[in-house]
């Protein structure tokens, strides 16, 4: 139960860096975004494809990549989350019936021994524990 706490404390601290580290991407993807569309849109002057043009492209892809590997690795550590979490709670529900079981054969074993004494065995245990 102790590891399923750690490992769950641990995914949870691995999915905020993920999440942090999509945030971080997106400043770099607009400016990416912008340079390259105000690139290809220029008054007044005609389109070319050169080093700079290429070189944005590439970053933008880059980028774009980058930022769908890091969402698809959020989303396999948050199925994980969930995989854990379940697995806690069953985990939980079975000690809980486990108790249930212990407490119910603990009361009907001390149910059985006041069943099975007959009144006057009853008397002599109250005396000699008296």
């Amino acid at each position: 139960m102790l590891s399923l706490q750690i490992d769950s404390a641990s995914q949870e601290k691995n999915i905020t860096v993920l999440e942090r580290a999509i945030l971080d991407q997106e400043g770099p993807a607009k400016v990416a975004h912008t340079r390259l569309e105000t690139r290809t849109h220029r008054p007044n002057v005609e389109l070319c494809r050169d080093v700079a043009q290429y070189r944005l492209i590439k970053e933008v892809d880059e980028i774009t990549h980058n930022v769908t590997r890091l969402k698809e690795t959020l989303a396999q550590a948050q199925v994980e989350l969930q995989g854990l979490n379940r697995r806690q709670l069953a985990l939980q529900e079975e000690i809980q019936v486990k108790e249930n079981t212990i407490y119910i054969d603990q009361v009907l074993s001390m149910s059985m021994e006041t069943v099975s004494m007959p009144h006057g065995d009853q008397q002599e245990e109250r005396k000699t524990k008296g």
